[in-house]
């Protein structure tokens, strides 16, 4: 028998310096929907290493 697939939904990554958005990845519906996260990711217009915050899809 299949088993149901996990509410699984999708979140943009906003730079912090130039505000552009970067990357586009999957967030677990049952992981604390409330929080927001912020990654350090590669921001190829600033060229370095910046901290990306969830934004509203």
């Amino acid at each position: 028998m299949a088993t149901k697939t996990k509410k699984k939904s999708y979140v943009k990554f906003q730079c912090s310096i130039c505000k552009r958005i970067n990357y586009l990845l999957k967030k677990s519906k049952g992981t604390v929907p409330d929080s927001k996260l912020e990654l350090k990711k590669f921001c190829k217009w600033c060229r370095a290493h910046k901290d990306h915050k969830e934004t509203k899809k």
